[in-house]
């Protein structure tokens, strides 16, 4: 750090005096930003990236004060999970310092003159630079030694994408592979090259019926519990006492940093009663989560989705759908068969099956914002920028949860 002080000031690097990226002065706009992993072939999270959603409600391009306003609202270090974050580049971003941040440059920006020494600045310093939707031009070619990662459209034909792959990798970059929705197209990537993929897939292949544990049953039968009006504590203390995990799982989270009691709670009826509807969800959701504990990111995704359709759609149903919904994707489980297992009303059905209602609708513009679609939100009268206000706020929220609930005992 002391070194990085005394080195020579960014304005002597960066000549002539005008900014780094010569964009016109703009209004501020209300930006969509998304929020994706980058995984490895291996299925782990290596990296998130953090991206503006363009959206056809905004005429205007994204000004630089649009995305720095988006980014200070935001909890970066929450969003980075303790690992790199890519964030689309702007001038506030490029001369930054944040260790954990990889300022992104789209490729169009990286063709500018302007680029280069900034470029050289970060590498100088340790400070990490990619460019997405790298292509191989010339311009391109010559920041390569000092990148980090490209990002290259997966969309491409199988002969150009491997080229752009060999390309970066002789310069020991890595390889991202962006616009990759199935799980075909993630296995097609790895095949070809890629270091990472961006995003989630789609999943493919039947959806099952069966295939859950005594205490699968036991987490749908609490979900359904908590999804009636008034909670009966009672009854659920009961089913909780009944279940090893649960039981075990109520009263770590009672004691763990989301509460920091000053005394340990001991009894699982007190421990029911404090923990409440909410956590005791995100508690049924750890064990619907193929009971990897160790598995946190998976876990923060299911949360997340939870609550960000509970936000969205102002219904406490909201909640159960979007989390069983995050279960189907990671399980392949059949939806219907699914909610009748949870014992879900007609309406909750017809939102996880068929997307149906105030609450199917809130689930469905939230799956696509997830694929950097803000085109179904604005098909249900949704304002993008709510939809990620949303889904970043619950993001930070559900992480600290997930953790508590994945850390051992």
């Amino acid at each position: 750090m002391s070194e990085r002080r005394s080195a020579p000031s960014r304005t002597g690097l960066v000549h002539p005096p005008a900014p780094v990226l010569q964009v016109p002065h703009q209004p501020l706009v209300r930006v969509a930003l998304v929020h994706q992993p980058l995984t490895d072939p291996h299925g782990q999270v290596a990296a998130f990236a953090l991206r503006d959603m363009p959206h056809q409600a905004r005429r205007d391009l994204t000004s630089d004060g649009g995305l720095d306003a988006a980014y200070q609202d935001a909890d970066l270090v929450c969003l980075a999970a303790d690992r790199p974050l890519l964030l689309q580049a702007t001038r506030r971003v490029l001369v930054g310092e944040e260790e954990f941040v990889v300022a992104d440059l789209p490729a169009e920006q990286a063709q500018l003159g302007q680029v280069q020494p900034i470029v050289a600045w970060r590498h100088a310093h340790a400070l990490r630079t990619s460019v997405s939707g790298f292509t191989g031009t010339e311009a391109e070619v010559v920041l390569l030694p000092k990148l980090t990662m490209v990002a290259i459209g997966a969309d491409v034909g199988d002969n150009q994408l491997g080229h752009l792959i060999d390309l970066a990798h002789s310069m020991g970059v890595m390889v991202v592979a962006q616009r990759v929705r199935t799980a075909a197209e993630h296995r097609r990537a790895f095949d070809l090259g890629v270091d990472l993929v961006e995003g989630r897939a789609m999943p493919d292949g039947e959806l099952e019926q069966g295939g859950l544990s005594a205490g699968d049953i036991s987490c749908l039968e609490l979900l359904g519990m908590l999804a009636e009006e008034p909670v009966d504590y009672e009854a659920i203390t009961g089913l909780v006492a009944c279940d090893p995990n649960l039981a075990v799982g109520v009263l770590h989270l009672v004691n763990s940093a989301v509460f920091a009691l000053p005394a340990p709670v001991e009894s699982v009826r007190q421990a029911v009663v404090m923990v409440g509807p909410r956590l005791l969800r995100a508690l049924a959701a750890t064990s619907l989560n193929q009971a990897r504990r160790a598995d946190t990111d998976e876990l923060w995704h299911v949360l997340a989705q939870a609550l960000a359709c509970w936000e969205l759609s102002e219904d406490d149903t909201g909640y159960t759908v979007g989390l069983l919904s995050a279960v189907i994707d990671q399980r392949g489980v059949d939806p219907a068969w699914l909610a009748g297992m949870a014992g879900l009303s007609p309406a909750a059905t017809d939102a996880l099956v068929s997307l149906g209602g105030p609450v199917g609708a809130a689930l469905e513009a939230l799956r696509a914002h997830e694929h950097g679609d803000a085109q179904v939100a604005l098909d249900h009268g949704m304002d993008p920028h709510v939809v990620s206000r949303a889904w970043l706020e619950a993001l930070t929220e559900a992480r600290g949860i997930a953790t508590a609930l994945t850390t051992d005992p």
